[in-house]
């Protein structure tokens, strides 16, 4: 494994001297982040690059978004899976990225995590990253700041928890939907928030070479990106093992992102997580049966302005007196029930 050290991104050309901070830097060989025994395997694609981003202040990275960072050269993947765990399809990618000796960035939904508690730390043991995707897979676009808390909050203490440590501050938003208010928030909690660049768009299809198709596709024109692919789809997982032969007979190189510090977590939220596991394993215990996640449409929301001036009534009519359901503490969620 090859490890890089780039210490800061300079405002070169420019008449300033100024810089802007570090977004990635420098992972010893031996260090924190240790090579697998496979990793100099020529056969397999295994890991080129590791980078430690560092989210003090909030980053933005990748994707086409404002004031964005970019740390990928030309032939550099990110992947990355959005919603899960969800157990028959996280264990199947998971096994994919091992016999390929490969790492990838999860990011999990609070709910997901408390399903399932054991399948987070399955995928921590692999060396993969974990961030997180909200409680429930909620659009942050509009919603009000108590329910924009509870959704990140909540999030980050129960995919601790599962995890039993503390996971990386890393975020992605449902439905790649941001607002200036989730953006402040995640900035004064030293999260970033990762983009996309290559969308497998695994949601609007059920077949596996479509999936994988879409992203050779975007790659061949893009050159280089951050992927994003869902575990909780049994298409995606079945055809990952064909796109990651296919990306190492292409050439591209995998790039895996490890946090320069972990969240912090805030005593509360991590009480009610607490409080939410232990619940739900006294239920599962109780029902060995009962099932171990719900998958919701990832249909992603209208964008038309006059779309969203029906959300804006809905919210509203949702801002009544009395106590909204996002309000609620997460093992008060009819879900668990």
């Amino acid at each position: 494994m090859r490890y890089v050290s780039i210490t800061s991104l300079a405002l070169a050309a420019l008449l300033t001297a100024a810089t802007i901070p570090s977004l990635h830097a420098e992972i010893e060989p031996g260090g924190a982040v240790k090579a697998d025994a496979c990793a100099s395997d020529p056969k397999l694609l295994g890991v080129t690059r590791t980078v430690e981003i560092d989210t003090a202040g909030g980053a933005t990275i990748g994707g086409d978004q404002k004031g964005a960072k970019h740390f990928l050269n030309d032939g550099e993947i990110v992947l990355t899976f959005d919603d899960g765990p969800s157990r028959a399809d996280t264990k199947a990618i998971l096994k994919a990225l091992a016999d390929q000796c490969t790492k990838a960035t999860f990011f999990m939904v609070g709910q997901m995590a408390l399903a399932d508690p054991q399948m987070v730390r399955e995928v921590a043991a692999g060396g993969n990253t974990i961030g997180t995707h909200t409680w429930s897979h909620k659009n942050l676009r509009y919603v009000r700041p108590d329910v924009l808390r509870q959704q990140l909050e909540s999030a980050i203490s129960t995919v601790s928890k599962a995890n039993g440590t503390p996971i990386a501050p890393l975020f992605r938003f449902p439905y790649l939907s941001s607002s200036r208010a989730a953006d402040a928030y995640l900035k004064s909690r030293n999260i970033g928030a990762v983009w996309v660049d290559i969308d497998s768009k695994d949601y609007l299809t059920r077949s596996p070479d479509v999936v994988k198709n879409r992203i050779l596709s975007e790659l061949a024109k893009q050159k280089k990106g951050i992927i994003l692919m869902h575990d909780i789809h049994a298409w995606t997982a079945k055809m990952l093992p064909e796109l990651l032969a296919a990306l190492h007979e292409k050439g591209f190189k995998v790039v895996h992102m490890v946090p320069k510090a972990h969240v912090e977590t805030i005593a509360s939220y991590d009480a009610a997580a607490d409080k939410a596991i232990a619940a739900k394993t006294a239920a599962r215990d109780a029902n060995p049966m009962a099932s171990h996640s719900l998958v919701w449409s990832m249909t992603p929301p209208p964008r038309k302005h006059r779309t969203w001036k029906h959300v804006r009534k809905t919210q509203a009519k949702l801002s009544k007196p009395g106590k909204p359901k996002d309000q609620t503490e997460p093992w008060q969620f009819s879900f668990f029930n």
